[in-house]
């Protein structure tokens, strides 16, 4: 199985994310299960069957977060170049079309966050950015549709 790249940034909230499901969240909600227990039939206890659904659902984000910390490559983005578009850069591009400028981060796939800008280095314009340097043109293809940008900045990017 190939390992799923991954800034140091994101796997530190991912490992501080899994430490609190399995230290706070996941004994609260056992106890609460506990107490609920105490107040007879199960079956038409709602706070049981809540604690007990809590749990299954923290139970099944633990097991996902442990696949990506032991499935992941953890990648110092302060040590790599960044001369180059490369995993963990801040990128300016212009749209030849429209004249408009986008900012966009490269990072792995589970720190992808459409809001912040972060975008997978698996998507279409992740790999097309890949290794371009400043000023390089390029086109990629999504759904049939063209796009045409040029590079105007290159910088790494400072997780925060």
């Amino acid at each position: 199985m190939q390992k799923e790249l991954i800034t140091q940034f994101g796997y530190k909230k991912i490992v501080d994310e899994f430490k609190d499901l399995l230290e706070n969240k996941k004994p609260y909600w056992v106890k609460q299960k506990e107490i609920a227990a105490q107040f007879g039939d199960r079956s038409e206890n709602a706070e049981y069957i809540s604690a007990k659904e809590m749990i299954r659902n923290l139970d099944k984000r633990l097991r996902f977060l442990d696949k990506i910390i032991n499935n992941s490559k953890v990648i110092d983005t302060t040590k790599i170049s960044h001369d180059r578009v490369n995993f963990g850069s801040e990128i300016k591009l212009l749209n030849l079309e429209s004249n408009e400028e986008y900012n966009y981060i490269l990072v792995g796939t589970f720190e992808t966050n459409p809001k912040e800008n972060k975008i997978s280095n698996k998507s279409p314009l992740g790999r097309a950015l890949f290794g371009k340097r400043i000023n390089e043109e390029f086109e990629f293809q999504i759904n049939g549709n063209f796009f045409e940008y040029e590079v105007v900045n290159i910088k790494m990017y400072e997780f925060k």
